[in-house]
């Protein structure tokens, strides 16, 4: 999957590799999203890709059943979630959560990067949950 802007290039050139990227601006040493020719916290110009692990946690999330789109009506349901990253603090990030129903969902849940469909060429970067522990 490729994006048609510009300033979104590096991002899906490093999913292409199986990393996940965000823009980081060195002058203050903070993340942001989405890429911007000056970095938002400092205004400072020239920041650059900084890769993460892939790993983050579930901040909310919504099940569609309705498909906006008619290509995704054989997928129905299916589950978009707002991520957070621990190495990318104020970043969050909106993708599909594969593998799992809403029911087993949780708030805070860790979450990881599944690259195959990327690094497949057949589709976008995709979520998957991680068991929630038992208390």
């Amino acid at each position: 999957m490729k994006s048609t802007e510009p300033e979104f290039a590096g991002h899906f050139e490093q999913l292409a590799q199986g990393r996940l990227c965000f823009p980081y601006c060195a002058a203050c040493q903070r993340f942001h999203w989405y890429p911007m020719p000056l970095c938002p916290h400092c205004r400072a110009d020239g920041w650059q890709w900084r890769g993460i692990n892939g790993s983050g946690t579930l901040y909310s999330w919504t099940e569609i059943h309705h498909a906006f789109d008619a290509r995704y009506t054989g997928a129905l349901p299916y589950i978009v979630a707002l991520i957070e990253f621990p190495q990318a603090p104020g970043i969050r990030l909106v993708a599909n959560l594969v593998g799992t129903s809403s029911m087993g969902l949780a708030i805070g849940q860790a979450v990881s990067a599944d690259f195959s469909q990327v690094l497949a060429g057949s589709g976008p970067l995709v979520f998957r949950a991680h068991a929630v522990a038992a208390s």
